[in-house]
């Protein structure tokens, strides 16, 4: 960062908001999640999604009240199988090939390094998944779909997770914030 730019001219207060502010991207962080879940536990393979609209409510009470149907959104072996994809889309990015492109010209006059390496990746997930498929049969993915509530809820932790990190690293002295992310809001800021 060049000396004679201060920190207040790199990362100027963010005085106007996108999706309706604070409320707008609570609204977007909460009901994403909330409707993916409300599809899957509302839908089933028998009667498809046709809710009975006035049971909802009780549906969503009885639900949430229950100790049980919470430890039903936790899966430990969807928890690491999402991490070892996590893993393995960090080992690609190390070690497959890709271009290293510049990235737009930041507010200090910097650009940063890029490798892009996401079509290689693709195809060694492609090559690993038809091999699979071939020594131990298309039924070796089914899982994908038993534990796919505890996929959605790994992704949501390690979202979540990632977002308070890169939040909380924002404060560093010296860090570029986003125009648009620097309003003093947690819930704007982090949503």
């Amino acid at each position: 960062m060049s000396k004679d730019v201060s920190h207040v001219e790199l990362a100027p207060r963010t005085t106007s908001y996108d999706f309706f502010g604070p409320p707008g991207a609570l609204f977007v962080t909460l009901t994403v999640p909330a409707i993916t879940y409300g599809l899957y536990f509302g839908c089933s393979e028998t009667n498809g999604c046709t809710p009975n609209l006035s049971a909802i409510p009780d549906q969503i009470v009885a639900s949430v009240t229950s100790p049980d149907w919470w430890a039903s959104l936790w899966d430990t072996q969807a928890f690491l199988i999402y991490l070892a994809w996590y893993a393995y889309t960090v080992v690609a990015w190390l070690i497959l090939p890709g271009d290293w492109v510049e990235g737009t010209t930041l507010r200090t006059g910097e650009k940063k390094s890029y490798k892009l390496n996401a079509f290689p990746t693709s195809l060694l997930a492609l090559g690993l998944t038809v091999g699979t498929i071939y020594r131990f049969g298309p039924s070796s993915f089914t899982l994908l779909y038993e534990k796919w509530v505890g996929f959605v809820t790994a992704s949501v932790l390690m979202a979540t997770a990632q977002a308070l990190y890169c939040y909380a690293f924002s404060f560093r002295k010296g860090k570029l914030l986003a125009l648009g992310g620097n309003s003093g809001n947690i819930i704007y800021d982090v949503g």
